[in-house]
């Protein structure tokens, strides 16, 4: 039997991955991205850090949520 994962558990676990190695280089983002210096100008370099490690945070636990199947994603009829 052929071994096959699911398109919710692949695009859960990159969302999870990816805010997970965001979270990781979060003073890299916040100092070389341009969405990051926007980050550091609208709410200074203290409480940027925070702000991108919610966003961060809640992208992980999104992930996670999709790739065990509690979360849903949309269906359009066909």
């Amino acid at each position: 039997m052929p071994f096959t994962i699911s398109e919710n558990v692949l695009i859960g676990g990159f969302v999870a991955a990816f805010s997970l190695w965001g979270l990781i280089k979060e003073q890299w983002f916040l100092a070389e991205t341009r969405k990051g210096q926007r980050l550091t100008q609208w709410f200074g370099p203290a409480r940027a850090i925070w702000v991108l490690r919610l966003i961060f945070l809640i992208g992980i636990v999104f992930g996670v949520l999709l790739a065990l199947g509690l979360i849903q994603p949309i269906q359009w009829d066909q």
